[in-house]
């Protein structure tokens, strides 16, 4: 009798660290999307006060003072006046990686359940393709 409780226990466990473990990681996810460079366009003209970076110390801009500057946020290190700043027109793109990706599509009768797709309750009708 005491074998079997303990087992169950031990799969109770299991699953509860499973589970969170799941959520843990969608969550996750959704966060590491909240940051979508590029921003901008923004301007600066010689007289404006310096533009944050950051850290001015350690990653200043460093650009033509003489003219006004069109420039854009970017991904760290994609920059061409400082790690993350963009003077000019296309800054580029997200890194790889970076970014929304879609959801792949799922199957006729299936509906996204809380974490995964799953078969549609009844009287639901899934996507259509």
């Amino acid at each position: 009798m005491r074998t079997t409780h303990k087992s169950t226990r031990l799969v109770a466990g299991t699953l509860l660290s499973a589970s969170l473990a799941i959520a843990g990681t969608a969550l996750s996810s959704g966060i590491a999307q909240a940051e979508v460079p590029p921003d901008g366009p923004h301007t600066w003209c010689p007289g404006d006060p310096p533009v944050e970076t950051g850290n001015k110390r350690v990653n200043p801009v460093i650009w033509d003072t003489n003219i006004c500057h069109e420039y854009w946020f970017v991904y760290f290190g994609q920059g061409n006046v400082a790690n993350n700043i963009w003077d000019g027109p296309n800054p580029p793109g997200p890194p790889p990686g970076q970014g929304f990706v879609p959801p792949p599509p799922i199957p006729p009768g299936w509906c996204w359940g809380l974490f995964a797709p799953s078969p549609c309750p009844p009287g639901v009708q899934g996507p259509v393709p």
